[in-house]
């Protein structure tokens, strides 16, 4: 009877040695137990490692090695130590042979440095110096080029993720894959790539600049999430999170002053930085105006609508007091008009 736990029949499951009710007894308890379930999955890959390994006659100098340890003559204590020692000299090598296979089957990168070639596997970390650039393919779904001293480190690969953390340096990200698959962790945010191509730069102090040249980026902390789209720019902070997001053609005042209200608390100061970016904002400068409304108090959210309801006139039902309380129909109706003024 298969009660309680299974983990003592596990072997016999995934050899196929059960008979049909023992194995409808385990798969059923399999179903309900989480620590049965983890040791299944220790014990399917351990099966399926071992279906890798073929069948390979051991180097001729183990066989000299155990007939060193083996006397011609003497007790059955002795033969029986040679014995031991055989088999342990047998143990280590298939050991070895196995490790080599697993180490080989391990998901890992191809990574191209100073004309050499390498594998980054999942925990490993890969380091430019002053004067090398690395080339890595992301699996099966992008490239990324990484400049001199730089450090990314590979945290997950797998079918339904692919994740590292740039620690600090500049990348360039290259993909074709579906939305979400390719993540960056970055001291101060995590970048979501929604397929496209782009570069991420973090400075020592653990801020980054994002810069997506095609498709969309999404910059998440904290469950709040900026995405970016191509020919924008957008800064992170620690400890802030993304900033607000502004086109590479907005003008230098816009982008100073823009980067004053992102980084300084409520002021006079800071209304006056803020008036500034209405007055030169343009059409597609919209893609900042909306980003600040939650980011802002509530009279410089008036201000704000005052000047995107210039630049396109807000649909019935989306009130300029309704934006200044964040009422969250009213921003969810007027968000999509909003944004075809910079797509």
């Amino acid at each position: 009877m298969l009660t309680k736990h299974v983990r003592k029949h596990l072997s016999a499951y995934h050899h196929g040695e059960l008979n049909a009710d023992e194995q409808l007894r385990v798969e059923t308890h399999l179903r309900e137990c989480l620590k049965c379930r983890t040791a299944s999955e220790e014990i399917r890959l351990g099966v399926q490692f071992a279906s890798k390994l073929s069948i390979s006659s051991a180097p001729e100098s183990i066989w000299r090695e155990i007939h060193r340890e083996m006397p011609l003559r003497g007790t059955r204590p002795a033969k029986a130590a040679a014995y031991a020692v055989a088999l342990a000299i047998v143990a280590a090598f298939a050991a070895g042979l196995f490790l080599h296979t697993y180490v080989r089957d391990v998901p890992s990168w191809d990574v191209a440095i100073n004309g050499t070639s390498k594998r980054l596997r999942a925990g490993e970390a890969l380091q430019t110096d002053a004067s090398s650039e690395a080339q890595v393919k992301i699996a099966n779904i992008g490239e990324l080029t990484i400049d001199p001293n730089t450090k990314i480190r590979l945290l997950v690969t797998k079918s339904d993720e692919h994740r590292i953390a740039l620690d600090h340096g500049k990348m360039e990200a290259r993909t074709w894959a579906p939305p979400r698959l390719f993540i960056v962790d970055t001291p101060s945010a995590t970048a979501i790539d929604l397929g496209c191509k782009y570069t991420l730069n973090v400075e020592d102090d653990g801020s980054s600049l994002l810069h997506v040249t095609l498709g969309l980026v999404a910059l998440e902390l904290h469950g709040r999430e900026t995405v970016v789209p191509a020919g924008a720019f957008c800064r992170t902070r620690h400890g802030a999170g993304p900033g607000t997001p502004y086109f590479e053609d907005s003008s230098k005042q816009l982008q100073a002053a823009l980067d004053y209200v992102d980084s300084h608390k409520e002021g006079s100061e800071r209304t006056r930085q803020l008036q500034i970016v209405l007055r030169e904002s343009h059409i597609r400068d919209a893609l900042s105006l909306w980003h600040l409304i939650p980011r802002v108090d509530a009279p410089s959210r008036g201000l704000i609508y005052d000047r995107l309801a210039e630049l396109l006139p807000p649909p019935r039902g989306v009130t300029r007091e309704g934006i200044i309380a964040l009422d969250p129909q009213m921003l969810k109706t007027w968000q999509p008009l909003v944004a075809q003024l910079w797509q």
